[in-house]
Parts: C-alpha cells; sequence; structure tokens
C-alpha cells in the first residue's frame, strides 16, 4: 500500500506495482501541487521504516473521463527505487481478468476517514471485506441511477446489497482484492474510483475492474521511455 499525500496530508490510497511506478486512480491526480508518495508503514504518523517519494511522472489513461468516472486510472513515477523489505512488497498485476461475480467477498484496504464525522484520515491501515454487488442494482433508481453509469469495466461492491458504501474520503486509489476460481489467494482486481458518502446506504463504493485492456496499458506505459509529464482528462 501507498499514501498519496499533499503538503504531507493522506489524500489517496495506491499500490506499489514496481520499484519506480504506482498505481492510483485517476481522480488522485487533481491536485497541482507536488505530490509524494508514502510507503513502508501500517499508521501514517509512525515513522519507522516509511519511505517517502516525489512524484516525477504522471500517467492518466488518455480515456479517463471525469465526468463518467470512467477509466479511471494513473501511473505515478517516482522519483527513485522502493527498497524492498518485509514491510515494502510489489504487488503482481492480476494473471486472470476475468469478471468477479455478484455475491464474490473480496477485501478492501486504505486510510480514508473512518467516519463521515471526521475529516481526517485514519492513522493505521484499515482493510475491510465488502461483497461484489450486481452492476445490474448498482445502476437501479435506487442505487446510482446511471449517476454515473457501472460499467463492465468497473465493480460495485459494498458490505451487501443495503448496507452502507464503507468507502470514505482518502479511500480512492486503494486496492480491492478478489479471488477467482483460478487462483489461490485474492488478488489485486480493481482500484478504488470513489463512493457517495460513506455513512448512506444504497451507495456502494464503485472501483475500476483490471481488464486485459488496462493491463495492456499499464504495461506499455511503465515500459515507455518518454520523461514527459502526461495529463489527459476529457
Amino acid at each position: 500500500m501507498a499514501s498519496i499525500q499533499k503538503s504531507n496530508e493522506h489524500i489517496c490510497g495506491g499500490i506499489l506495482i514496481e520499484k519506480h511506478w504506482v498505481l492510483t486512480s485517476a481522480n488522485c491526480t487533481v491536485s497541482k501541487n507536488a505530490l509524494t508518495v508514502v510507503i513502508g508503514t501500517h499508521s501514517l504518523m509512525n515513522r519507522r521504516g516509511k519511505q517517502v517519494f516525489k512524484v516525477i511522472q504522471t500517467k492518466v489513461h488518455p480515456k479517463y473521463n471525469k465526468k463518467s468516472e470512467q477509466n479511471s486510472l494513473a501511473l505515478f513515477k517516482l522519483d527513485k527505487a522502493a527498497k524492498l523489505n518485509k514491510s515494502v512488497k510489489i504487488m503482481s498485476l492480476p494473471k486472470s481478468t476475468k469478471d468477479i461475480k455478484p455475491g464474490k467477498k473480496c477485501k478492501v484496504l486504505g486510510w480514508g476517514q473512518t467516519t463521515v464525522y471526521d475529516d481526517d484520515p485514519s492513522d493505521t491501515l484499515q482493510e475491510r471485506t465488502v461483497t461484489i454487488i450486481d452492476r445490474k442494482t448498482c445502476n437501479t433508481e435506487k442505487y446510482f441511477n446511471r449517476d454515473p453509469v457501472v460499467t463492465d469495466d468497473m465493480l460495485c461492491a459494498g458490505e451487501k446489497p443495503g448496507d452502507q458504501a464503507k468507502m470514505c474520503r482518502g479511500d480512492a486509489g486503494g486496492p480491492i482484492l478478489c479471488k477467482s476460481k483460478f487462483q489461490k489467494r485474492k488478488s489485486l482486481s480493481g482500484i478504488a474510483i470513489f463512493g457517495k458518502g460513506c455513512d448512506l446506504k444504497d451507495k456502494p463504493g464503485i472501483y475500476t475492474r483490471l481488464t486485459n485492456i488496462y493491463l495492456q496499458w499499464i504495461k506499455k506505459t511503465i515500459k515507455s521511455k518518454t520523461n514527459d509529464i502526461e495529463i489527459e482528462q476529457k
């Protein structure tokens, strides 16, 4: 897990997928101020083992749509390589990109605020179990009413239909980890995009699902030798 910070304050989560690269949500790139990435810690206040990096390159998916939140993925290049140890490991990209069926239990992680009444992020990394909810259900009037439209490239997940989303401010960019019949353990299945208030019922969290097309873009971007900063929003 990575904490993306602005002025030493946590604003989003992220995933270390290469020594120089962190995968996150495209809506975590809106800040015009310099961003830093912190890894290697369970507590944001604890300095022990913490590694801090400057973001020197930002790559937003070229088809990211800010209004619909489609294609919400971004890559941050770090100013130096992360040092791998017991607290810092690279999270592998998924080998299987099969869709996650409704009812499947998954894990989400983040430092987002723990209640709607507290503006501060959680000091310690939180882990919750969520249930994948059918997209048709999430697009109904009771849920998101197609605003935004939950597409096949997204996952909709909450504790269970009708429960609170449990995705709060600061959780965007974090991972959703699911297990398929092709894998023995939970693996990275998507990246958190948003939730409409962590205390609202029938408003599950929405995630970008890591499809083959997205994985190709990630791998191609990481291998690219260009040093230009690219932030494209449509």
